[in-house]
């Protein structure tokens, strides 16, 4: 479980770092006139790494918790906003 939660954190926080990838492969698949804009590039890219993370997870691991997998994805991918939430809140 716990294992399932850093696995997701970490391609949650890695979703920037492939967004550009991401955008190529859309690009060569769908085109220019059907390429989605930055926000559904990043969804993509968001996307993309659960799923990998899913399969990984898969792989290695026979109790995989797909709540757990989205939650810690979506931590991971804000994790800067969160953490500048926690900061201000805390003064």
């Amino acid at each position: 479980m716990l294992f399932t939660l850093i696995v997701a954190g970490v391609a949650g926080a890695a979703t920037p770092y492939v967004q550009d990838q991401v955008t190529e492969a859309l690009y060569r698949v769908l085109g220019e006139e059907r390429m989605p804009d930055a926000g559904g590039r990043r969804v993509a890219a968001f996307a993309t790494m659960l799923l990998a993370a899913a399969i990984l997870l898969v792989l290695v691991s026979d109790d995989v918790s797909p709540v757990l997998l989205v939650i810690g994805g979506t931590i991971g991918a804000f994790q800067k906003e969160i953490r500048a939430a926690i900061s201000d809140r805390m003064g």
